[in-house]
């Protein structure tokens, strides 16, 4: 208020928004070589890591139980977000323009996490006298399926990213001076000159290939938690066991958004992009998503629990009860309780730093309950017995575990901050087109936005 009189809100013209984005995207000072050396350094120290495992063998299969967990907590987190943009693009959400692009990027993620893989299914025994989904079927399972599933969802999420980015890439070409970076985002923007046919196909494209990785990512989440958890331990009966990992992936991804979003808001300057309505719009479906975390983990524990057949009870006792008791505990916390508590407040869920919180802590939920499933079933010496006997004990991370851990979450950073300067992080193109929905009208003596119905 300014004199009695309700301030007109400001809505900044594309213009505006280009030049400042630009601006942010051509600046490579110190401060940005100096995250990108840190994030290196510890990539580096993960590959460090994985060469003490890799000498070691795979005879050991325990010995992989913290890469094979790094694995699934990186396809729940980094690869999951682009689902985000892809689901939020089909429901034609006004408010998720600011940071689709922030989304997509992460997909370049998915080129580690299928080298990681390489490694993983070399560690896994041999189908035969064990449980599986592959029934003997001869054609190369599971490594040849794993690996064809994991690298066409990254070929997908590359393409989506590519053909999303083609518009600002054009920009970047018309932007940057001549040097090599121009060079390679002129060769990027394949001549985009914005032809109406080629914004047509840009449309088009997106939507086929959002709606395609949201249909194949399932697949893949039914294939981890198949071969690497599922089909380790014995008198394992879960049918929705995918399912249940498909919707812990998708709260752990709308945590992630969060926190990169925060970060980028304080340490970037992109505080303009991402307020409050981001942050409050996102806190609705994770809320969900927390709600939906415990439905789904209650209706598996449920059926052990009345089960109670001999390897039912071994399976509670060691997963829950007993040997990871512990993680269990914090995961239940972090990832249903404490969600629930903090987001019913709406004060909690109507500002920046409660979303980013509670995203924070459902990401390290998210880890830590990747590590119960996947270092547990690893630990599991003869997965083709029919009842878990003896009960593992719990299994802490070594040095090479931790730096496993540390270093393949960098490395998905580093490529994150990478790409970021050769794809503008904030999407202009579709922040121009918002503005273009939004106008602002007075009713009953206060100003609001009023925004159009997208296409």
């Amino acid at each position: 208020m300014h004199n009695g009189e309700e301030e007109i809100p400001v809505i900044p013209t594309h213009q505006e928004v280009a030049a400042d984005v630009m601006g942010r995207y051509q600046e490579l000072g110190r401060r940005y070589w100096g995250w990108v050396t840190v994030l290196a350094s510890l990539f580096l120290l993960g590959i460090v890591g994985f060469v003490i495992r890799l000498a070691d063998g795979f005879d050991d299969r325990s010995n992989w139980g913290y890469h094979v967990a790094t694995i699934s907590f990186l396809v729940s987190t980094f690869m999951a977000m682009p689902i985000i943009s892809a689901g939020l693009r089909l429901a034609k959400a006004n408010w998720r323009r600011s940071f689709t692009r922030v989304t997509e990027n992460m997909a370049v993620a998915s080129l580690l996490i299928v080298l990681m893989v390489i490694p993983a299914l070399a560690a896994l025994p041999p189908l035969e006298g064990r449980m599986n989904i592959w029934f003997e079927f001869p054609l190369g399972a599971p490594n040849l399926w794993n690996m064809m599933s994991f690298g066409t969802l990254a070929l997908i999420g590359i393409s989506l990213l590519w053909t999303l980015a083609l518009p600002d890439l054009a920009a970047a070409r018309d932007h940057l001076p001549p040097s090599r970076r121009q060079r390679i985002v002129r060769w990027m923007a394949m001549g985009w000159v914005g032809h109406v046919r080629q914004w047509r196909v840009l449309y088009m494209g997106s939507l086929i290939m959002g709606a395609f990785y949201m249909l194949l990512y399932p697949l893949i989440q039914t294939l981890m938690i198949s071969d690497f958890h599922a089909g380790l331990l014995p008198a394992w009966k879960d049918a929705i066991l995918p399912a249940t990992q498909v919707v812990a992936s998708l709260q752990a991804a709308a945590g992630m958004t969060l926190v990169v979003m925060y970060v980028m808001r304080r340490v970037a300057g992109y505080d303009r992009y991402f307020t409050v309505e981001q942050f409050w719009s996102l806190a609705k479906p994770l809320l969900s998503f927390s709600l939906l975390w415990f439905y789904f983990w209650w209706a598996s524990f449920i059926t052990f629990w009345y089960g109670r057949q001999p390897g039912e009870s071994s399976l509670i006792q060691f997963l829950i009860l007993d040997s990871w008791r512990g993680p269990m505990m914090v995961s239940f916390f972090l990832n249903f309780l404490g969600p629930l508590i903090a987001l019913v407040w709406n004060p909690v869920r109507r500002s920046i730093w409660g979303p980013a919180l509670v995203g924070a802590g459902i990401v390290v939920g998210a880890l830590i309950n990747q590590i119960r499933l996947y270092v547990a079933a690893f630990s599991v010496a003869d997965p083709t017995q029919h009842v878990l006997d003896p009960i593992p004990a719990g299994q802490w991370p070594g040095p090479p575990d931790v730096l496993i851990v540390v270093g393949a979450i960098s490395g998905c950073l580093l490529l994150f901050m990478l790409v970021s300067k050769l794809i503008p992080v904030i999407s202009i193109w579709e922040i121009g087109e918002g503005l273009r929905l939004v106008k602002v009208r007075k009713f009953y003596g206060r100003y609001l936005r009023v925004i159009a119905k997208s296409h």
